[in-house]
């Protein structure tokens, strides 16, 4: 249920988005910057083998991301504007309980874009849904399945956030996002003599500090 409405909200935003980019003009000047942004996000919530899946006890992680972004504003009203933006992340994810211990590390590219409203001179809120891609590396910890490994596959994520952002001076803004994260890592795990393919996912609460430079 949580993912279906994750994936909701990112068709909804991203679409009404492209229709406001479609529908009207565009200023020449432009809302560039470079963003650095540090948050947490979910653990391993669930493990999925063999069309079956338990539960694990996450222990959340943490996500650096560094994104080349641009605001497009409207000329029929200046308030309201696309933004869109792309770079890279750096993410972890953890479950661990009694002993036992699942740690993914993954690096990718990321894409996002949205809506952007300002308010007053200094404020601007966004609504982003995002999607990103890259490989994870898992190390695994875990003694009652003989399993003392680690290995590498496949990640997913994808999200919506919302963010509020304020200009401290003409080329810096501060700003706090906070939204919904959720991942897929895949994974090939040898266990007693077979191979089998594995998924640790997770999904929830996500919130980043963001510092940007404009230019």
């Amino acid at each position: 249920m949580k993912r279906n409405i994750i994936t909701t909200a990112i068709v909804v935003s991203m679409v009404t988005g492209l229709c406001f980019a479609e529908e009207t003009e565009v200023e020449k000047a432009k809302d560039k910057s470079v963003r650095i942004s540090i948050g947490n996000t979910p653990g391993i919530d669930e493990i999925e083998a063999s069309g079956r899946s338990v539960d694990a006890p996450d222990e959340g992680g943490v996500s650096i991301q560094v994104l080349g972004t641009q605001r497009f504003w409207s000329q029929n009203n200046p308030a309201i504007g696309g933004v869109f933006g792309g770079g890279l992340f750096l993410s972890t994810h953890s479950a661990s309980e009694g002993g036992e211990s699942i740690d993914t590390t993954a690096f990718g590219g990321i894409i996002e874009g949205g809506l952007a409203v300002k308010a007053g001179e200094n404020f601007v809120f966004e609504l982003l849904p995002f999607i990103g891609a890259g490989i994870g590396s898992n190390d695994l910890d875990v003694p009652a399945l003989g399993l003392d490994d680690s290995g590498t596959g496949l990640y997913l994520m994808y999200g919506i956030k919302g963010g509020a952002f304020f200009s401290v001076s003409d080329s810096v803004e501060l700003g706090l996002e906070a939204g919904l994260y959720a991942f897929d890592q895949d994974q090939e795990i040898e266990m007693f003599g077979v191979t089998e393919d594995f998924t640790f996912s997770g999904s929830g609460a996500s919130v980043s500090l963001v510092c940007a430079v404009k230019f």
